[in-house]
């Protein structure tokens, strides 16, 4: 373990400042993230009384920017600073949460005002992602993009752990709304750190022509690239799916089961310890099976996997525990496929269309979301929420055996870039 960690320590990453305060404002970014959307569904759930379909609905403005501004956001970020893009998308996020305990203590909160909230939250976001998964080349080299991502993994990862438990907690001791007054602090960590970096950028895209046709020239790089486009397929119909369950659990915990928000914190929490695992152990599996079939598999295994989660409302006294031990093994697997996947679409793009490379497939997974997201919950008004979330599943699992018979599929190495192992 010692020799693990000298060998950590001495990684170029480590030493980079300008990566480890990208690492640093992302998890700061990342628990706030969790805790702010736990505290979202507590309070539509429990405290404004909303329906499965109203639940649905909020989740979907939620991600609807990336939806409606996702492909301009990136040739917009090919313009400009990524570094001022992340600052100035964490301050809007701040704002806008610091707006909800001010509504809840002027007893004035309302689910518009939330849904408000929701969208700003969205739209920042959309900027946020796709600077940062932009910059990462700029701060760390091709060469480590796979240790960087992996890296950044851990961090949502800790979130994901952390914050859903430590979002609990608090439900639990204060008002849900003053819960956000956590997150903002996080991000406004998270913008000191991103402030820190002092690492120049490379030259920014000079508007040499039109929006449009810079739009156009990052969906058609997508489209004509023969490993990108059929993934991008893949991962837009899986990402449409996964919005549905993550929808779906809240309310199948909170109101099926009819445990507490603290609860709901603590089974997502033990489920994402998996994902530190996941990303701890991911170079075994990608030199094992190489790149394509480590996608492929990953993928499938940790969605399949969550069919258990439905089915624990068969044993009520076991449902925490199956829950949980459900996410645990999707939360490992589906660590493994999202760095995978991600570094592979770093490696192959030039430095100069990342931005709207990301864009893309960022409208792809996240602008889907908000059709994903409603669908669920008005299939949930129809059949129940166990039902509904078989059919999101079945979905996502077809998803995923859908790329097996993508080019990158086929790809037997662990890494693109030569000399890496």
């Amino acid at each position: 373990m010692s020799g693990a960690i000298r060998r950590w320590l001495r990684h170029p990453l480590t030493r980079s400042s300008a990566f480890m305060h990208l690492w640093a404002g992302q998890s700061a970014a990342q628990v706030g993230f969790q805790v702010g959307t736990l505290a979202t569904s507590a309070i539509a759930i429990t405290m404004l009384h909303a329906s499965e379909s109203q639940v649905g609905a909020l989740a979907a403005v939620q991600t609807l920017a990336f939806l409606l501004v996702g492909l301009p956001a990136g040739a917009w970020v090919d313009r400009w600073s990524k570094r001022r893009v992340m600052i100035s998308a964490n301050i809007a996020r701040i704002a806008a949460l610091v707006s909800v305990p001010l509504a809840y203590v002027c007893c004035s909160l309302t689910l518009t005002h939330l849904m408000l909230v929701a969208g700003l939250l969205g739209l920042s976001t959309v900027f946020f992602d796709v600077a940062y998964q932009s910059y990462v080349p700029e701060v760390a080299s091709k060469r480590y993009i796979g240790a960087a991502n992996g890296r950044l993994e851990i961090s949502f990862q800790v979130g994901r752990a952390g914050g859903p438990g430590l979002g609990g907690w608090l439900l639990g001791v204060v008002a849900p709304p003053l819960a956000y007054l956590l997150t903002a602090s996080t991000y406004a960590f998270s913008t000191w750190a991103i402030w820190r970096i002092r690492t120049p950028e490379s030259e920014r895209l000079r508007p040499t022509s039109s929006l449009g046709t810079q739009i156009r020239e990052g969906v058609a790089f997508v489209r004509g690239h023969r490993l990108l486009f059929p993934l991008f397929s893949c991962i837009a119909c899986a990402a449409c799916a996964a919005a549905g369950i993550n929808v779906l659990l809240p309310v199948l915990v909170l109101r099926t089961l009819g445990m507490s928000a603290t609860g709901l914190g603590i089974v997502l929490s033990v489920g994402a310890l998996g994902g530190l695992l996941g990303a701890l152990t991911r170079s075994a599996w990608i030199n094992r099976l190489g790149i394509g079939r480590s996608i492929v598999i990953a993928n499938i295994a940790g969605v399949a996997v969550l069919v258990f989660q439905p089915a624990a409302v068969h044993f009520p006294g076991l449902a925490p525990w199956v829950i949980a031990g459900a996410g645990v093994v999707s939360s490992y697997f589906q660590t493994i496929y999202n760095v995978t996947q991600m570094s592979l679409r770093q490696e192959v793009c030039p430095t100069a269309m990342l931005g709207r490379m990301n864009a893309t497939f960022r409208f792809a997974v996240w602008g889907v979301m908000p059709l994903g997201a409603f669908a669920s919950g008005t299939l949930a008004t129809w059949v129940g929420v166990e039902a509904a979330m078989y059919v999101v599943i079945a979905v996502a699992v077809a998803s995923g055996v859908a790329m097996g018979f993508t080019p990158a599929a086929r790809i037997r190495g662990a890494s693109l870039v030569p000399g890496i192992s």
